[in-house]
């Protein structure tokens, strides 16, 4: 018994390293400032895959697009899961509105740029979550 505790144990601190970190706009940011804030839950995730920058703009008449460059700074190739979520002007969440899972690649020292477009016009917030898909003890 002592022993599939002990297996379990590990299993749950494995999976709760893999915490997302996020990525939200800050709507009255000052000049010269980013226009957005990283939630940093996992460093080790940081490192592989910074938001250097972020564009807004609207599409088709009234949907909000939303690019973001994300940089790595590894030495060898690196994949991340990334999804938006979207919020109406009053912060509600938008029901289904979560975008499902993507995974990319990012090669060495390489900047990606991801794109979300709100699913209705009424989604003008949004948050971006990065999740972890190449684990450093499955390299």
């Amino acid at each position: 018994m002592p022993r599939l505790f002990q297996i379990a144990s590990l299993t749950f601190a494995l999976a709760a390293c893999n915490t997302m970190n996020t990525v939200v706009p800050i709507s009255n940011a000052a000049p010269g400032t980013p226009g957005f804030k990283q939630v940093i839950t996992n460093s080790w995730l940081n490192s592989k895959s910074n938001v250097t920058d972020v564009k807004e703009d609207v599409v088709n008449g009234d949907q909000k697009r939303v690019q973001l460059s994300v940089y790595s700074d590894q030495a060898t190739p690196q994949s991340i899961s990334y999804r938006f979520e979207w919020f109406d002007a009053n912060g509600m969440r938008i029901t289904g509105a979560a975008q499902a899972w993507q995974t990319q690649r990012i090669m060495p020292r390489e900047t990606i740029i991801v794109t979300g477009i709100g699913p209705t016009p009424t989604a003008t917030q949004w948050q971006l979550q990065l999740l972890d898909t190449n684990l450093p003890w499955t390299q």
